[in-house]
């Protein structure tokens, strides 16, 4: 049997499509909005009420809108992308001007930045759902790596959201920058009304609604050993890569080696980097071998957590800046599997139940590595997490053979007419 590695098929870039440019384009403005949005309004909620414990139940909302990945991935394999772009893009505005509108007042309560947050995000969520699985119809020539390099222009905004809000504060403030980030939501809706966008699709005719059609993703995944074997690979680099970690890593170089804020700023420049290079390294590439990706990553992440509880400085912050480059590099891997591997009249489904299984140690990271770190110390809490990370070779070995060639998918119900 051939190996996957073998099996790969090589993509023509993305970047060639004028379609795909304005597309990226139209979505690199919309998630530096997000970018700025997910900075500016934790930032401005402690500034008004000084209370960590808000600021702290506000950063929630965006992670607890992974709860609705499954539905709203059934609701786009059922009536196509469409039917969430529009809408969620609606919502976010909505809502973004109604929070900006009762919530930014000098004597405003806070309940409207929760209610409209709320609102903003659960938009955001039915948004990128139809937009990211309409990337499979849209350019059915390359699917995978037109996934990857708007995953790598995230990666991107990412370092810039937080860029823009430490130099227009002081010009804009944040009542600046709430209103920047309504104005972005307009730019896929420019792309949009420029006749880019997912096609129009017939509903499917399977009956059974919402159970039936999650019970659907669940035999796909199990039809596809790979997916399921790597996510179990993934599970605990997506524990011990959380912000969580990030946080114990600033809290040691500050707290065991007294480094200046300037110094923490520059290792954290240095931190953001690499990631960019990691995802571009992974995004940008002709094939996708996946196998040898996961295994390099894995590796890479682990020793490097394991150095990280070095106590020297420069071991340290070399070790970080190049754990959170592998961790960039496998968190692509991971948003690019379910685009390689799954049909994609079942992406939705499937993208949904990965999102969310994927999710909840998303979650949990933040909650456990302050209670680690409280038992066992923090170079301690670097070893556990390297060996953590490291133990997700032996389920790599144990299925290596596995791990099914690469199949082109297309979709069943390929009826897609353009409008």
């Amino acid at each position: 049997m051939s190996t996957p590695d073998a099996a790969e098929r090589s993509e023509p870039a993305p970047w060639r499509d004028r379609r795909f440019r304005i597309f990226a384009a139209g979505n690199v403005v919309n998630n530096i909005g997000e970018a700025v949005y997910t900075v500016a309004l934790p930032l401005f909620v402690y500034e008004r009420t000084g209370s960590l414990t808000v600021m702290s139940l506000l950063a929630v909302l965006t992670p607890a809108t992974l709860l609705l990945a499954p539905v709203l991935g059934a609701v786009v394999d059922r009536h196509g992308a469409r039917i969430l772009v529009v809408p969620g893009l609606l919502v976010q505005v909505a809502a973004a001007i109604a929070l900006n509108l009762t919530g930014l007042a000098e004597h405003a309560p806070v309940w409207p930045l929760f209610v409209f947050g709320a609102l903003v995000q659960i938009g955001g969520a039915a948004y990128r759902m139809g937009w990211m699985t309409g990337v499979a119809h849209m350019f059915p020539d390359n699917p995978v790596r037109s996934r990857a390099s708007l995953g790598s222009l995230y990666t991107v905004t990412n370092v810039v959201g937080p860029l823009i809000v430490s130099a227009a504060l002081l010009w804009f403030g944040y009542t600046g920058l709430l209103w920047f980030n309504v104005l972005t939501f307009f730019a896929p809706i420019a792309v949009w009304l420029m006749g880019i966008h997912p096609p129009r699709q017939r509903p499917a005719e399977s009956g059974g609604g919402m159970v039936r059609g999650l019970a659907e993703g669940l035999r796909v995944m199990w039809a596809t050993p790979v997916l399921l074997h790597a996510m179990l690979v993934f599970l605990p680099m997506l524990l011990v890569g959380t912000t969580g970690t990030m946080t114990l890593s600033l809290f040691r170089l500050q707290h065991d080696w007294d480094l200046s804020p300037r110094a923490v700023g520059l290792v954290l420049v240095a931190v953001r980097i690499a990631g960019v290079l990691g995802t571009v390294l992974v995004s940008e590439r002709k094939t996708f071998p996946f196998r040898a990706i996961v295994l390099t990553g894995t590796v890479g992440m682990g020793v490097a957590l394991l150095t990280m509880a070095s106590g020297s400085v420069h071991m340290f912050v070399a070790a970080m800046v190049v754990m959170f480059g592998f961790q960039a590099a496998l968190g692509v891997a991971s948003d690019l599997m379910v685009f390689k591997f799954v049909p994609a009249d079942a992406l939705g489904r499937v993208g949904g139940i990965v999102d969310l299984a994927l999710g909840l140690p998303i979650l949990a990271g933040p909650l456990c590595v302050p209670a680690l770190a409280d038992l066992l110390g923090a170079g301690p809490t670097f070893l556990a997490f390297g060996s953590l990370q490291l133990a997700g070779l032996l389920w790599l070995w144990r299925t290596w053979q596995q791990w099914a060639p690469s199949v082109p998918h297309t979709s069943s119900r390929e009826e897609a007419v353009s409008v």
